[in-house]
């Protein structure tokens, strides 16, 4: 399934049930223990890897034999000397490759370079404390799991520093942090700074998305010394922080764009353009005006509560209408829709936002 959880994998989240409906949903934060013991209580460890070799052997043998002519009494021994081929099988170690295995059940991860710098599970948590910069057991874990039975890990973290967006009424926008690796030898332990709350594969590999949009996403070098890999988050962190400010600055602009009724017209009539074909049937303008009610609901909704009169307010609006209200033709085209064309849906309307402010 397009989730990839499989039989041996372990998933927790909080409070919010994943769409998948697996794994197990917390009401609180757990601390490390209980989160450990849930999505990741076992370590990848490596086992040899063998090659079968077939080697053909030269073999020789001896035929015997009686010729008896020209009666039976006149019988002469003899003996020839053959050469056959014999194929051998043996098994010999592949000295520059390891196979990552589960240490709960050896279940197979993959085979991987044997020069390859494992990251526990283990030191995941140990750097995801450190990154926080908190008390021990104060870490809030979001979610954690992994997938095809363990041969992908995650542990999402909600930051501590909430992201306020100047003059947003209803709150924070509050981002995660997250930890990714792969056991398999497919991708490497990167740490990402991002707005999607990981509990599956799509949203894992949005996630990779995400961050390398908006540059917050690093790749740890391959190190055996944790105390530097700890060091590498933390100064990535502190470089995302500063494109969190570029963040707040432009949503801080949109609120300070006013909006009246006439340019919220406009730019619903660019973001729901009509046809342009001179005869259109009244079933299409009806369904036009429909998803443009739908955009004036949810500026009158709570969601938009304080900020329907703001660019900030329609692209809220529009950017929830078209993940949440747009029809969708099945729910792969919702979530791609959602996640992988965000980036792209949301830069239009911004832009589109802008423009109906300077009318």
């Amino acid at each position: 399934m397009s989730h990839e959880i499989k039989q041996y994998d372990g998933l927790f989240a909080v409070r919010e049930e994943p769409w998948h409906k697996l794994g197990v949903t917390l009401k609180d934060y757990p601390t490390r223990e209980e989160a450990q013991k849930i999505a990741h209580p076992w370590e990848p460890v490596a086992e040899p890897v063998y090659r079968k070799v077939i080697r053909v052997e030269r073999r020789s043998h001896e035929h015997s034999f009686s010729t008896c002519y020209p009666t039976p009494n006149d019988c002469i021994k003899s003996s020839e000397h053959d050469e056959d081929e014999v194929p051998t099988e043996s098994f010999e170690v592949v000295e520059d490759a390891v196979l990552n295995a589960r240490s709960d059940n050896g279940y197979p991860l993959g085979i991987v370079s044997g020069t390859y710098t494992p990251v526990s599970n283990g030191e995941m948590y140990d750097i995801a404390e450190v990154i926080e910069g908190v008390d021990k057991g104060a870490v809030r874990y979001e979610t954690g799991g992994s997938l095809g039975n363990g041969k992908k890990v995650w542990l999402l973290l909600r930051l501590n520093e909430p992201i306020h967006v100047g003059g947003d009424p209803n709150g924070a926008v509050i981002p995660y942090y997250a930890l990714q690796n792969a056991h398999d030898g497919s991708g490497s332990f990167r740490g990402q700074a991002t707005m999607t709350r990981i509990v599956c594969a799509n949203t894992a590999r949005m996630a990779d998305m995400d961050a390398q949009a908006r540059g917050t996403e690093f790749v740890f070098s391959h190190t055996k010394n944790v105390g530097d890999r700890i060091e590498e988050a933390k100064k990535a962190l502190a470089g995302w922080r500063v494109s969190v400010k570029a963040y707040q600055d432009q949503m801080a602009y949109l609120m300070s764009l006013g909006i009246n009724v006439k340019q919220r017209e406009l730019f619903l009539e660019q973001f729901i353009p009509a046809p342009i074909a001179k005869a259109v049937s009244d079933r299409v303008m009806n369904n036009i005006e429909d998803a443009r009610q739908s955009i004036r609901d949810l500026l009158a909704g709570p969601t938009c509560d304080g900020i329907d009169t703001t660019a900030y307010g329609l692209v809220q609006a529009g950017v929830e209408y078209l993940n949440h209200v747009r029809k969708a033709h099945s729910l792969e085209s919702r979530f791609k829709r959602a996640y992988l064309d965000r980036s792209e849906l949301t830069t239009h309307v911004v832009k589109l936002a802008e423009v109906a402010s300077r009318v």
